[in-house]
């Protein structure tokens, strides 16, 4: 890339939006330090532990937005879903089950 500009956009798994009770974005949350998919369940308990966890939509099949991992979910779509590849240690799948298991965000007072 010498002499050229970067562009596009550079996603990393691990942020995850706060929202109040209202459905209203307020902020956000970061994790770096592990796969893509420890980082993201590790935001996710994070922004549950703070209360901040009141998603109005998301783009999981459940409509909050937690990790569709591909493989996992009925109709894998990365354009339409998407999917995140399953993060495996040692050829091992260690984490999408932790994923599905995670606290169910909060619904949105009217």
């Amino acid at each position: 890339m010498v002499g050229h500009r970067i562009g596009g956009v550079n996603v990393f798994g691990g942020g995850l939006a706060l929202y109040d009770s209202k459905g209203v974005l307020i902020g956000g949350v970061g994790v770096s330090g592990d796969t893509s998919c420890a980082d993201h369940n590790i935001s996710w308990r994070t922004r549950h532990s703070l209360n901040l966890d009141f998603v109005p939509n998301g783009v999981s099949l459940a409509h909050d937005d937690n990790i569709n991992y591909i493989g996992k979910v009925p109709v894998p779509s990365v354009a339409n879903d998407f999917s995140h590849p399953i993060c495996r240690i040692g050829g091992i799948d260690g984490v999408s089950a932790i994923s599905g298991n995670l606290p169910a965000v909060q619904k949105v007072a009217h």
